[in-house]
C-alpha cells in the first residue's frame, strides 16, 4: 500500500559552508508524483538519498506514513532496508547472470513477509512494464530500455510504500526516453505508487509530475503543478531554467495587485505579472519565453515595433532574433515553413506571458 512522504525542514551538511540541503520541507500525498528539478549541484538527488536512508541527514525530519525515518535531534534513523522504498537508478543495476523473470523475483524471495505467489506476482509485474514475452530471456540479451523496465518491475514487484527515482532515463537514447518518460507515468499511475522523482530535464518533469519542485543551491525556491510552475514561475531563476530564457530590462513605473507596468525605454511600456512586491522606481527584470512572442500581430496590449534581425530555420520550426527598442529578443513560430522576413515587424507580448521581477544582476538568471 503507498505512503505519504513528509519532509520538514530537512538539511544535509557534508562539510563546513553551505549545506547541500538548506531547510527543505515538502509533502508527497499517498498516489502521488513529485519531481524535484534543478541543474547538478542542487541537491535533489542529496535529497532524494536522505529519504532512501543512503545519506543521513544534518538536521529535520522525514517520515514515510505514519513513521519516522529520520529525526536527527532524536537520534532516530530507520536504516534503508526497513523503510519499504523501491528505487530504481540512473544504473540499470540489474543482476547480469539471471534472467529477467529472476531478477524480478530476486527481492521477493528475500524479503522477511511472506512473498505468497511470486510467479503470478512476477507474471503481473512484467506485463505492467511490458516485458512479459521476456521473462525467459537472459537479461544481458536486453536493450537499454528493456533493462530498465526490468530494473522498474523489480522496485514495483513487492508493492512498496514509496518509490524513489533517481534520473532512470539518463542513460537512455533521446526516442526511447521519451517513449519510456510517457509509459513510466501510465505505470506509476496504474500502480496507485507515490514516487519522489529527481531529473535535470524540464520536458520529463512537466510529463511526470504531479507537482514539480525547483531546486537552486540546496533551496526548494518553488513547488506547484506544472502548470503553475510554467506559467507563474516565482523567481528569475525558475522562469529561466524552465526556458524563459528571454529578458527585458526596464524600470517600474506602477504596480496594482499583481500587475506592473514596466518601462522598457525606447521600446516604450509593458505591462506585466509580478509576484513579487514591486515598487515604482524600481529597476525591473522582464522574463519571456521565445514561443510566447506573437509575430506579425497587434494585440490590444503589449504591441511594439520591433525588427528581425536574424533568423533560423529548423525544419519544424523557426527562431527569430529580434531588435525591440534597443533590446534583443528570441522569437520562436512552429510550423515547416517560416513566414517573417527580415525587417521591420510588429510583435505582441501578452501580458499573462511577461513576468516582472526585481533586476538582481544577471546572477540572477543563469
Amino acid at each position: 500500500m503507498s505512503a505519504p512522504l513528509l519532509i520538514e525542514h530537512l538539511v544535509k551538511r557534508f562539510t563546513t559552508g553551505k549545506p547541500a540541503v538548506d531547510d527543505v520541507s515538502f509533502d508527497v500525498p499517498a498516489g502521488e508524483i513529485v519531481v524535484l528539478l534543478g541543474p547538478s549541484g542542487c541537491g535533489k538527488t542529496t535529497t532524494l538519498r536522505c529519504v532512501a536512508g543512503l545519506e543521513h541527514p544534518s538536521g529535520g525530519r522525514i517520515s514515510i506514513g505514519d513513521r519516522v525515518v529520520s529525526e536527527p535531534e532524536r537520534g532516530v534513523l530507520v536504516p534503508p532496508r526497513e523503510r519499504d522504498i523501491g528505487m530504481v537508478f540512473q544504473s540499470y543495476a540489474v543482476w547480469p547472470h539471471m534472467t529477467v523473470r529472476q531478477n524480478v523475483a530476486y527481492p521477493l524471495k528475500h524479503r522477511r513477509n511472506g512473498s505468497g505467489d511470486i510467479r503470478t506476482k512476477v507474471d503481473e509485474t512484467l506485463a505492467l512494464v511490458g516485458l512479459a514475452d521476456y521473462a525467459e530471456r537472459p537479461v544481458t540479451s536486453l536493450s537499454g530500455g528493456q533493462m530498465q523496465r526490468v530494473a522498474l518491475a523489480r522496485s514495483l514487484v513487492y508493492r512498496p510504500k514509496l518509490l524513489l527515482l533517481d534520473e532512470p532515463l539518463s542513460n537512455l537514447d533521446a526516442k526511447l526516453r521519451i517513449r519510456l518518460r510517457d509509459e513510466l507515468r501510465r505505470i506509476l499511475k496504474q500502480t496507485g505508487m507515490t514516487g519522489l522523482y529527481v531529473t535535470h530535464d524540464q520536458s520529463e518533469a512537466v510529463v511526470l509530475g504531479d507537482r514539480i519542485g525547483v531546486m537552486r543551491d540546496g533551496k526548494l525556491l518553488q513547488m506547484a503543478a506544472p502548470g503553475e510552475i510554467y506559467n507563474r514561475p516565482a523567481d528569475p531563476f525558475v522562469a529561466n531554467f524552465t526556458g524563459a530564457s528571454n529578458a527585458l530590462l526596464g524600470k517600474v513605473l506602477e504596480r496594482s495587485g499583481q500587475r506592473a507596468v514596466i518601462d522598457l525605454g525606447a521600446a516604450g511600456h509593458l505591462e506585466a505579472w509580478t509576484p513579487q512586491p514591486l515598487s515604482p522606481g524600481e529597476k525591473a527584470r522582464v522574463a519571456l519565453r521565445a514561443e510566447n512572442i506573437r509575430l506579425g500581430e497587434a494585440g490590444p496590449a503589449n504591441a511594439f515595433a520591433a525588427r528581425v534581425i536574424e533568423r533560423r530555420y529548423q525544419g519544424m520550426q523557426t527562431l527569430y532574433d529580434v531588435d525591440m527598442g534597443g533590446q534583443r529578443l528570441e522569437a520562436l513560430e512552429l510550423g515547416t515553413s517560416a513566414r517573417h522576413r527580415d525587417g521591420d515587424i510588429t510583435l505582441t507580448l501578452p501580458p499573462d506571458t511577461c513576468w516582472a521581477y526585481r533586476d538582481e544582476g544577471a546572477a540572477a538568471i543563469e
